[in-house]
């Protein structure tokens, strides 16, 4: 029998097994393992759908294992294409059950096969004829079409290699789409607040750094919002003696607030509310723009005067008030990244908690948050620290000397003993923080490194750690670790890394993976790559993720062998590499 045909009877029984993986790692040289891929794809992906709609992220099981015994499309080939495009045809223009999550648009084993490589824009019908094909879908069902739409709304953060094409279907979608529809997905998208990572650790080099933004840009909000600006008709609004103009469509489906204000004066073209002007002018400006991006707010950017910057302040709390009466989330959450993106200029001892507690009288968490930490780092301004329990300022000292450091391993030497700078200083203060820093410290150690707490960087780019001079001075009393996380894809690649880091650190208890997690939703798309299960909170992500590396390591040939006396796996934790790096000492 054909080895290709011993490798598909296998598939089918016993199925994906440690029996079946020996076989392709036997006859790997023999096996064409990218033709028994894009069939098992085709076979059991693509084929009845009660089958493949399971509690799985993106491939088949089947499929998930072909890729860890390193089966892939070339990158970018004709086949791959091909395939994209049936695909495309089964599942996105075929019945609604035939999609999974939800019934969503957008389905899993598209984007499968965007990171092997496939393209919109190379398939073998064309572009074009992809688009209208899927107007032309959409346009004959109500159902099918209000589906594609508003899921998309309520679920905007979406693969980037939707884009061109999503824009293009919309550009002629929207067309024959009601006027009510449109201000349904302007609402929804609208609810919708920006994500961004609250970093709450000092950082010694840049002082409170947060937080970082990201890019939520939404195509179908502004391709609605172009085509709500041509059919909407203009009511003009009068505050404080002026008149400000707008679109009556594009107000109502921004702001609840509005949209009853219109329907309660739905024959007047001219109605009067309270408020100040600017507020309200701001607001409808707001209304008009499609990406909630606080470059808006770039008039209200401080100063180096320090009053004209306290004026300006008050003018953006008046906005997050105004924002908060008229319900436009998207808006407040804007002001209030805005300010605190500006904290350092914003944000000083004096108004710091004066600020908190507007902050949490207006319900701006993030911006209270910015400033229980600005105030708990700033505690050379807290005059009251003698008069604490004896008990506490010790435990004040102790935790301030453990803090972890990130330290970068190519720049140890282990040439010398020493204390680190910031732990010398602290033993000056006074005799209390002397006695626990040096309960806490000891005697200088190598370079500085306390291996109970500090983090060893090992940067993929120089040597590894096995064959490496620096890391091998260092590895064996590693205690804690970070290097970038691996691609999160379902190949074999991922373990080699990560399984040489544990070999060459026998003391090893949490390695951290260095990633760009922005948002949440980016801990979930790592999961989702590297586990194909499809997590539904913050924690089963967590979980999960750890649990697959753990099982992927144990796989690996030979892995639990070379552990050090059988020592267990070290934790995995994901961690967003702006976090991290606030670690950094600043001569770093």
């Amino acid at each position: 029998m054909d080895v290709q045909d011993q490798l598909r009877g296998l598939l089918l029984d016993p199925g994906p097994s440690p029996e079946v993986a020996s076989f392709i790692a036997q006859e790997r040289d023999r096996l064409d393992l990218r033709s028994i891929l894009e069939e098992t794809f085709r076979r059991v992906d693509l084929g009845p759908r009660d089958l493949v709609c399971r509690q799985v992220a993106y491939v088949s099981p089947e499929v998930e294992f072909l890729l860890r015994q390193g089966a892939r499309f070339e990158y970018g080939s004709c086949d791959v294409d091909k395939l994209l495009e049936d695909t495309y045809r089964y599942i996105e223009l075929g019945p609604l059950e035939f999609k999974r999550r939800a019934e969503a648009c957008l389905s899993p084993e598209v984007e499968f096969l965007f990171t092997q490589g496939a393209s919109f824009e190379r398939v073998p019908c064309g572009l074009s004829w992809l688009v209208e094909a899927t107007t032309e879908y959409l346009r004959r069902s109500n159902q099918n079409k209000n589906n594609f739409l508003f899921q998309q709304a309520m679920h905007n953060r979406i693969n980037p290699r939707w884009h061109y094409f999503l824009g293009k279907i919309y550009k002629s979608l929207l067309k024959s789409v009601d006027g009510e529809t449109l201000c349904h997905i302007v609402h929804l998208i609208s609810r919708q607040q920006k994500e961004f990572k609250i970093h709450t650790l000092p950082s010694e080099a840049r002082g409170i750094f947060w937080p970082y933004g990201v890019n939520t840009g939404n195509y179908l909000m502004d391709a609605s919002i172009i085509e709500l600006k041509g059919r909407s008709d203009t009511v003009t609004i009068r505050v404080q003696g002026r008149k400000i103009p707008a679109l009556r469509a594009l107000l109502q489906a921004r702001s609840p607030y509005f949209k009853k204000l219109i329907n309660d004066n739905s024959e007047k073209e001219s109605f009067g509310i309270r408020g100040l002007h600017k507020m309200i002018d701001l607001a409808v400006l707001f209304a008009y723009i499609p990406h909630t991006n606080p470059r808006i707010w770039e008039i209200f950017k401080p100063c180096d005067s320090r009053k004209l910057t306290e004026n300006t302040l008050n003018e953006l709390i008046n906005i997050l008030y105004a924002a908060n009466k008229l319900e436009m989330p998207d808006m407040f959450g804007s002001v209030e990244q805005y300010i605190v993106i500006h904290g350092k200029s914003f944000i000083y001892a004096k108004n710091a908690q004066e600020i908190k507690d507007i902050a949490k009288d207006a319900n701006a968490g993030i911006l209270e948050r910015y400033c229980d930490i600005f105030i708990a780092t700033n505690l050379r301004t807290f005059t009251l620290f003698p008069s604490l329990p004896a008990e506490l300022r010790m435990n004040i000292w102790r935790q301030i000397a453990s803090q972890p450091r990130l330290l970068m391993a190519s720049r140890i030497r282990g040439a010398k003993l020493e204390i680190p700078p910031h732990i010398a200083v602290l033993s000056r203060v006074c005799r209390e923080s002397e006695s626990e820093m040096q309960r806490v410290w000891g005697e200088p150690r190598i370079d500085g490194i306390n291996f109970e707490f500090d983090i060893i960087w090992l940067d993929p780019y120089f040597p590894s750690p096995s064959t490496s001079l620096e890391y091998s001075l260092t590895a064996r009393n590693a205690r804690y670790c970070a290097t970038p996380a691996p691609y999160p894809g379902l190949d074999s690649e991922w373990e080699y890394r990560i399984a040489e880091i544990i070999y060459s650190c026998p003391c090893l208890k949490v390695l951290y993976l260095i990633t760009k997690a922005l948002t949440d939703s980016d801990e979930f798309e790592y999961c989702r790559g590297f586990t194909n299960k499809e997590p539904t909170t913050l924690v089963e992500a967590r979980g999960w993720i750890e649990e697959s590396a753990h099982q992927r390591l144990r796989e690996r040939e030979g892995l639990q062998e070379g552990l050090p006396n059988g020592s267990p796996l070290p934790r995995i934790m994901l961690i967003d590499e702006n976090e991290i790096s606030r670690l950094t000492p600043a001569s770093e």
